[in-house]
């Protein structure tokens, strides 16, 4: 940790005159002029946008356009032209080019003049308040510039926090002794003499009353929300001891995404000068060390450890030192790349190391290696095995999971699924890689996965050298979890040829049998040309991967009818590790059937289409009901369905609408007439504790489900069935309590990982 202990306050306020601080934004604006021409000659949503922009793609990235375009894709654009219209195709095409930009960090840095008077500062109004959740303590010897932006700073970006501010002000003779007067109840722990940086952080402590103590350079200008970020992710994991934030200098490049400590006691500040926005320094993991120029820890762990060691007085290697203190007394050090703080490196103790504080830099390297030179052993030399050394992962293994894009959890059921396994992956103690076909950051998505503690790789340098980064860190991955057979035959030659990873293909539902399925029930010969066109790529990727998933018995079944040699298994494909509680059970007030489920599947198209057409009708000749369809790119044959007839159509709603629906919502019906594999939306109609009326398909491969929902197929039958329990509350009520004993029984991560967890071992 730096911070200011310049003699000459002189050559102090020189810098900060040369300084270029100004507010910095680092978006560039599109040109709105030009934006609005192209508006006006292609319009949005027009066939001649569409052949505009995928001309665009092509020569803005001629090489990712050829890997993008397959055969399978052309077939399905004109599919969705001739079906759903031009404004579907558009949205395919997006999701499928979007080769998505980095996602660039906004960062802020006020600009003032060389201050003189303690007149020349507005008041910052810091709130008393009398129980603060964070001690924020700022070590300071003069340097009152740079201490009163920081100020500013922390009181402009600091919201919804209660939080007190302790100024460890050693000895100043400048404008600081002032600064009470400017920066409203803040408490000032003045030392007696000058202590110089350890000791005054020490003493300053003594101060605080927070639950937490965030150590903050006074040479720092905090960004928005930095420090909610620190406190939720220490705040939901109690291993966590210590958490620290994403350093940046003040020209936008990366200071230090996390430290590592290598087996000499040497030490890296990882990413050092390089882009703050590149993937691999933007996701939640531990680390060595954090550099203390922001870092916070637990105020009782701190009293336990007993502060800082006075071996390392005045300054210097106390932040490593305080890392592996915590670490010995069982607590994680952790990284928040959310939590950015510009750091202006140098201004505080100068950057020679044979004069002044900074030359304790060497001698405590010295110290901190004869402390800790047993644990050093186990770290690698300088500069080799970075993968691993980055993110103290030497003790884990790896899992590079591949779909097509970040799931989109709360918008079909595949990125459900997609998620909920790598939630898995991660608490069983997996070290997790992320790679999406179209290489893009999407919120909130990419960044819920980064908060796990997953790496996503994303933008378009990953998706020029994905196969690179797989082929220089093929010797830490371990197993490679791929997902769908159009994404998954894009990479498992090039991972069998140059890897030693156990390749594990999870197919989501076995699509040539969707496929005959669609057939057998509309006639159309493209379905059995197509069935049969994803035959042949399934059973390729079957004979090519170590181990294939499936949802259902039945799909392993059909396989094995083909092939009995495939290494083939049913597993049960949603997880969950938090379950329901205080369910509405008033079914007196709860009315209307709920539909759940994305529209870019086919079968819930027609699943639709013919309740309302065949099922519907004869329900609302005995029940006044109304039928609430909820499902994302719903088509133009569905929106039209809204308001009449009893239906309400509302498209995406955010889970928080979803579970209220499921609350009010006295039944959900799930009407398949055909599909492969496990239903998620029965799963989650059963989670979310829903009387459920669905068919012979909407149940297939889910164990045991006729102990909480209904199964019908004939059009009469089903909405018989619905009538019959929808005027029978005690009925509805009885099956609330059974669906959470069953959903915790079948569908718990432990249940799904205890059928799993030989794969996933060496």
């Amino acid at each position: 940790m730096e911070m200011s202990y310049k003699k000459d306050e002189m050559m102090d306020k020189n810098r900060l005159e040369s300084e270029d601080i100004e507010i910095t934004n680092m978006i560039v604006e599109e040109n709105g002029i030009f934006w609005k021409a192209v508006d006006i000659v292609f319009p949005i949503g027009s066939i001649r946008r569409v052949f505009a922009k995928i001309l665009w793609k092509f020569i803005k990235h001629p090489v990712q356009f050829v890997k993008k375009i397959t055969f399978f894709r052309i077939i399905n654009m004109f599919r969705e032209l001739k079906e759903n219209g031009l404004k579907s195709v558009i949205n395919h095409f997006d999701n499928c080019m979007n080769v998505g930009g980095l996602q660039k960090i906004q960062i802020e840095i006020e600009k003032g003049k060389t201050i003189t008077s303690i007149n020349d500062c507005s008041k910052i109004p810091f709130v008393k308040y009398s129980n603060p959740k964070v001690s924020i303590i700022i070590p300071v010897y003069n340097q009152f510039q740079y201490t009163y932006y920081c100020l500013r700073s922390i009181f402009r970006n600091t919201d919804e926090i209660e939080y007190e501010i302790i100024i460890g002000d050693d000895c100043s003779n400048d404008l600081t002794t002032e600064i009470n007067k400017i920066a409203e109840n803040i408490i000032v722990a003045k030392t007696e003499e000058n202590q110089r940086f350890l000791k005054n952080c020490n003493n300053a402590v003594k101060y605080a009353s927070g639950e937490y103590i965030l150590f903050l350079n006074n040479d720092t200008q905090v960004q928005k929300e930095w420090l909610s970020f620190l406190l939720k992710l220490i705040e939901d994991d109690d291993k966590i001891g210590m958490v620290g934030s994403k350093l940046v200098y003040p020209n936008g490049l990366l200071q230090e995404a996390g430290g590592i400590l290598w087996k000499d006691g040497s030490a890296w500040n990882y990413g050092n000068r390089q882009n703050p926005d590149m993937p691999e320094y933007n996701y939640v993991k531990e680390v060595d060390y954090i550099s203390g120029a922001a870092i916070m820890i637990r105020k009782k762990l701190w009293d336990d450890i007993g502060g800082f060691d006075e071996r390392f007085a005045p300054a210097y290697c106390e932040d490593s030192d305080l890392a592996f203190e915590v670490r010995k007394h069982g607590y994680k050090v952790v990284y928040q790349p959310k939590s950015v703080v510009v750091h202006f490196e140098g201004i505080s103790n100068g950057t020679d190391v044979s004069s002044g504080v900074k030359k304790y830099q060497v001698e405590n390297q010295k110290k901190f290696y004869e402390k800790w030179k047993e644990e050093l052993e186990k770290a690698y030399p300088n500069g080799e095995n970075v993968f691993q050394s980055r993110e103290r992962t030497q003790n884990k293994e790896t899992i590079l999971v591949i779909d097509h894009y970040v799931p989109e959890y709360d918008r079909d059921a595949g990125s459900r699924t997609t998620f909920q396994f790598i939630q898995m992956f991660v608490q069983k103690g997996y070290n997790v890689k992320f790679i999406g076909d179209n290489f893009l950051y999407k919120e909130p998505y990419t960044t819920a996965l980064q908060q796990m503690g997953v790496e996503v790789l994303y933008g378009t340098y990953y998706m020029d050298n994905v196969n690179l980064w797989i082929k220089t860190n093929r010797e830490q991955i371990d197993y490679v979890y791929m997902n769908r057979p159009h994404i998954t035959k894009k990479y498992i030659d090039f991972i069998k040829d140059n890897t030693n990873c156990k390749i594990i293909y999870y197919g989501h539902d076995l699509h040539f049998l969707r496929c005959m399925r669609e057939y057998e029930l509309n006639g159309k010969k493209d379905s059995k040309i197509e069935a049969e066109m994803w035959k042949k790529t399934e059973f390729d990727i079957f004979n090519k991967a170590d181990i294939s998933f499936y949802p259902s018995q039945l799909e392993v079944d059909a396989i094995h009818k083909i092939n009995p040699e495939i290494n083939v298994k049913a597993i049960t494909a949603y997880t969950f590790d938090k379950f329901k509680e205080n369910i509405n059970k008033n079914f007196d007030k709860r009315k209307d059937l709920l539909f759940v489920g994305g529209f870019v599947h086919k079968p819930n198209l027609d699943a639709v289409l013919w309740f309302v057409d065949d099922v519907l009708p004869r329900i609302r000749e005995k029940v006044n009901l109304e039928f609430i369809i909820v499902g994302s790119h719903a088509p133009e044959e569905i929106k039209k369905l809204d308001g009449k007839n009893g239906v309400i159509v509302k498209g995406f709603v955010s889970d928080e609408e979803l579970n209220k629906l499921y609350s009010e919502c006295k039944m959900v019906v799930v009407p398949l007439r055909y599909g492969a594999g496990v239903k998620g939306k029965v799963v989650e109609a059963i989670y979310n504790g829903a009387p459920t009326v669905t068919t012979s398909v909407g149940a297939e491969g889910i164990p045991n489900v006729g102990d909480v929902l209904w199964i019908e197929d004939d059009a009469e039958k089903f909405a018989n069935r619905v009538i019959e329990l929808y005027n029978n509350n005690i009925e509805l009520e009885s099956i609330v309590d059974k669906t959470q004993s069953y959903i915790r029984k079948y569908f718990s991560i432990d249940a799904v990982w205890n059928e799993i967890s030989d794969i996933f071992s060496k």
